[in-house]
């Protein structure tokens, strides 16, 4: 009893330190640093874009409202402290409504609508649909291909009057669809995770807002760096299901259009069973990517990385375990890194699973051989082998088929090396030796 209890005393001390130690490696007390959406919450908390609550903490899955994201946008555009030239004219917002000097900057700006009753309803919970409608609606006008909403399995949920900007936003890469890649949830409030990712590509691709909402040091900025010009257009080798194979170069960069699909190797080998969302795999790629016209674009051994947004274990009647992968940097043997937002291709979905036929399969095999076996030795106890393989296989072979689509699926296994095709979802950018890379 007393070596018992020394036991789980000293196990209740290692969780307690394990816990701690755990907790310290992020610097917010309820975003761990293998969260799906760490490095952007990073980065617009430290750039004060959206604010931790009281005690410390980000509430990543926390709702957001209209008011709020009007504040997040603001501060992301750096209008926050814009002079307030204008009253807002919403028969729901006076100057006591929480967020009326942000609601008034909006307003001046023509940033965020109100709606056709007259009101901006800033408490109102903000939608994805709506998001994307803002984002296109301050980005710089663009032709625009309607049907890139129709890569998501649930784009006829799109409303009718969002449909151009959702596209437009897709185009630009300022949509969030996590964790789903194939589901774009357009009816779905946004928390405050895809609010930090959003707005964090948003400042990135400064580039594609418009010049009215931008501050005037923003704009001297922008005219100060260099302008680019495209120089040439390559093409790599063609892969199966490749659907682009361009290559923009630029005086700047080299820019790797979104729609190539590239193969890679598992660095190491895989098991989904060990695995838990927010993991990281890693890969590589095993040789040089070269365009047809010579130039080196991904060294070999560079390394892709990859989180697992979601992860279904298997299941019964045959349901094998799927993993969702999220794609999203680069990195070459010399240290440096670029971002790399891509899906796995070699399944339907972008889903890493095994073939729904290998166990129904195996265990037809091993059914067939157990009662071919069986057969035969009863046959030859009547002198009957013919006859007794020939009920005794079939039978075998029908219950291992029935079993194996009755029984759990399998797990998803790569050995080490094994290829996987990927999609580069949005541009990649190379850029040039000695080029300060412009903040998208």
């Amino acid at each position: 009893m007393i070596k018992k209890s020394l036991m789980t005393l000293l196990l209740g001390v290692l969780m307690l330190f394990t816990g701690v130690q755990v907790a310290s490696a992020s610097a917010y007390k309820d975003v761990a640093e293998d969260f799906w959406a760490y490095r952007e919450i990073d980065d617009v908390v430290t750039r004060d874009v959206i604010y931790l609550f009281g005690d410390g903490t980000f509430r990543p899955w926390e709702t957001v409202e209209r008011v709020e994201f009007t504040g997040m946008l603001l501060r992301a555009l750096g209008l926050s402290t814009a002079p307030i030239t204008q009253t807002p004219n919403y028969s729901d917002v006076n100057t006591s409504t929480f967020g009326y000097e942000d609601i008034a900057r909006s307003d001046q700006f023509g940033l965020i609508y109100g709606y056709t009753d007259g009101e901006f309803k800033p408490s109102r919970l903000i939608t994805k649909a709506e998001t994307a409608s803002i984002m296109s609606h301050i980005t710089k006008d663009s032709d625009v291909d309607t049907t890139l909403i129709q890569q998501f399995s649930d784009w006829e949920e799109v409303p009718n009057w969002c449909v151009f900007p959702f596209s437009k936003a897709i185009k630009y890469g300022l949509y969030v669809n996590h964790p789903l890649e194939n589901e774009l949830n357009p009816q779905r409030q946004l928390n405050r995770a895809e609010a930090a990712v959003l707005l964090a590509k948003l400042m990135r691709k400064m580039n594609l807002v418009e010049d009215k909402y931008k501050v005037e040091e923003q704009e001297e900025q922008v005219a100060e760096e260099p302008a680019e010009y495209l120089i040439s257009t390559e093409h790599f080798y063609a892969l199966p299901k490749i659907a682009v194979d361009r290559l923009n170069i630029t005086n700047l960069r080299r820019i790797i259009l979104a729609g190539n699909v590239f193969e890679v190797e598992f660095l190491e080998k895989f098991n989904s069973k060990k695995h838990q969302i927010g993991d990281e795999v890693v890969f590589y790629f095993p040789k040089d990517v070269y365009t047809k016209e010579g130039t080196l674009v991904i060294p070999q051994n560079s390394k892709l990385y990859a989180t697992i947004e979601e992860l279904r274990k298997k299941d019964w009647i045959n349901k094998n375990a799927e993993v969702y992968l999220h794609f999203y940097k680069l990195v070459f043997p010399d240290g440096k890194e670029t971002e790399f937002i891509a899906r796995v291709l070699n399944n339907k979905e972008g889903i890493l699973t095994e073939n729904y036929w290998l166990k129904p399969l195996e265990y037809t095999l091993a059914g067939a051989a157990i009662g071919a076996g069986s057969g035969i030795g009863i046959g030859a106890g009547c002198g009957e082998i013919g006859n007794g393989l020939a009920i005794g296989l079939p039978t075998g072979a029908g219950v291992g088929l029935l079993t194996g689509f009755l029984t759990k699926g399998v797990n998803f296994k790569a050995h080490r090396n094994e290829k996987v095709l990927v999609e580069l979802k949005v541009d990649s950018s190379i850029w040039n030796e000695g080029v300060e890379p412009i903040k998208y």
